[in-house]
């Protein structure tokens, strides 16, 4: 009896787990794709007509990630664009202002897409290149900076490098500004405003170059 029970049991698990799984990936979509419009709205007007899905993927160190279709691209169909979540982000309870500023940086790249012919988007191979990875997020960055969130910035990369493994810290903060670099950069915006632009040229890597006007 007991064994039949069991069995019972485990099938129920077997059966229940999926479905928990894929209401919570449901869910994450269903709350990104509501976050997305709204800072489209509020702050990305070039992208209210751009198509963009919103799917989810695992990762233990990646929460957002965006590109655009490469499928659409190789057909030589107009292009769509694609925001990918990772569900752990809402069940780790990631920081709201972090959340929306890491998906207005997720923007900032389907922007620099939809900017692009597919002859520049070829160049995107390039991406192999750590030094040109850095720069590549380092710029989505200050996209995101310019149009309102470096304090959600900050927070979320707070709360990123208390919830990836201890191995993926030091590449997260050679790519992406760390939450000093955002502070130090939200302190001199307020007095020199211009230098978002001095930045996009020479994108900073260090709290140095920061600090540094390359024009004096």
């Amino acid at each position: 009896m007991n064994i039949i029970f069991g069995k019972i049991c485990l099938a129920a698990i077997l059966f229940i787990f999926p479905i928990a799984a894929f209401s919570q990936e449901t869910e994450a979509v269903e709350k990104t794709q509501k976050i997305v419009g709204e800072i489209i709205e509020k702050s990305y007007p070039e992208l209210k007509t751009a198509k963009i899905d919103i799917k989810t993927f695992e990762s233990d160190s990646n929460y957002f990630k965006s590109q655009f279709s490469i499928e659409r691209f190789l057909t030589f169909r107009k292009i769509s664009y694609v925001i990918f979540v990772n569900p752990e982000v809402f069940r780790r309870n990631a920081p709201g202002d972090g959340i929306r500023a890491i998906l207005a940086h997720e923007l900032a790249h389907v922007f620099y897409y939809q900017r692009k012919n597919r002859f520049e988007l070829f160049g995107l191979a390039r991406l192999a290149d750590k030094s040109f990875t850095a720069k590549f997020e380092r710029r989505a960055d200050l996209e995101a900076i310019e149009r309102g969130y470096g304090e959600g910035l900050k927070s979320y990369r707070q709360w990123l490098y208390q919830n990836i493994p201890l191995k993926s810290v030091n590449a997260k903060k050679r790519d992406y500004f760390s939450p000093e670099e955002i502070d130090l950069m939200l302190r001199i915006l307020q007095k020199k405003p211009e230098m978002i632009e001095v930045w996009r040229r020479r994108v900073p890597r260090s709290l140095k170059e920061i600090s540094q006007n390359p024009e004096r």
